[in-house]
Formats: structure tokens, C-alpha cells, sequence
């Protein structure tokens, strides 16, 4: 007997393939090609920054820590 190579995996979808081919045929071609064109335009440096608070005034938004971290920082300070 000879062995047999190992099966590919058909597809690899997570999708029946029938909606995977009614979602193929669907597609404009123009439309497709508009997408591709507009994904390899560069992107502008920078970004969205965050405001700053102006000097003197508190901040709403804190920073976010574990609570192994808030509880070791009240046992620091002998409150726990």
C-alpha cells in the first residue's frame, strides 16, 4: 500500500460555500477596484491627538489600573 498525501483544506471559509459564492457573484468589479485604490492611498501623519486639560483644572477621565494595583497602592499607603 502507498500512502496518501494529507487532504487540503477545501476552502478554508467560515462560511457555507454557497454564501460564499452568492457574496462572490455580488460583488461590482468597479466597486472593487474603487476600494483597492482608496485602501493604498497614504494616510496622513499624526493622528487624532487628545486635548489637553488647561493647567489648574482636573481631568474627568482617569487612568485605568488593575485591581491588584489599587489594592497594593492602598496597602502602601496603610489604608488597607
Amino acid at each position: 500500500m502507498t500512502a496518501r498525501p494529507p487532504k487540503d483544506p477545501m476552502l478554508g471559509l467560515d462560511m457555507p460555500y454557497s454564501e460564499a459564492l452568492e457574496r462572490y457573484i455580488g460583488v461590482d468589479p468597479k466597486e472593487l477596484q474603487a476600494n483597492i485604490a482608496q485602501s493604498k492611498k497614504k494616510k496622513p501623519p499624526g493622528g487624532k491627538k487628545k486635548k489637553r486639560a488647561p493647567p489648574g483644572k482636573k481631568v474627568k477621565d482617569r487612568k485605568v489600573i488593575s485591581m491588584r494595583e489599587a489594592h497594593m497602592s492602598l496597602k502602601r499607603r496603610g489604608l488597607v
